[in-house]
């Protein structure tokens, strides 16, 4: 849930996105995976606003990205890293790992 918390602050389609590349990660068997073209289109997000959001989601720590010329880009979700308190920084319970948190 934090994951999706971050990513719903961000501007644009970053949220669509979001769930777009959580719901490939679920169909997924690897940690990474290539962002789809009907996985964009069912969610209503254009080419040029995937481009944008995935930049925002790479620039917020949510996602890894590895672009290749002529090829659709592989995205690797990261965990969120979120803390409260003073330093020392201790880790706020709703921060988990993304592949062992279900899709919401």
């Amino acid at each position: 849930m934090a994951w999706l918390n971050q990513a719903a602050k961000l501007p644009g389609k970053a949220i669509n996105l979001g769930i777009a590349i959580w719901w490939l990660h679920g169909m997924s068997s690897n940690k990474a995976f290539k962002l789809t073209g009907k996985a964009l289109e069912q969610l209503g997000i254009s080419r040029d606003a995937a481009y944008s959001a995935l930049k925002r989601l790479e620039a917020q720590g949510l996602v890894r990205v590895e672009r290749s010329p002529g090829q659709r880009p592989t995205v690797e979700i990261l965990p969120v890293v979120c803390s409260v308190g003073e330093y020392p920084y201790k880790p706020h319970p709703s921060c988990s790992d993304p592949a062992k948190e279900p899709f919401i």
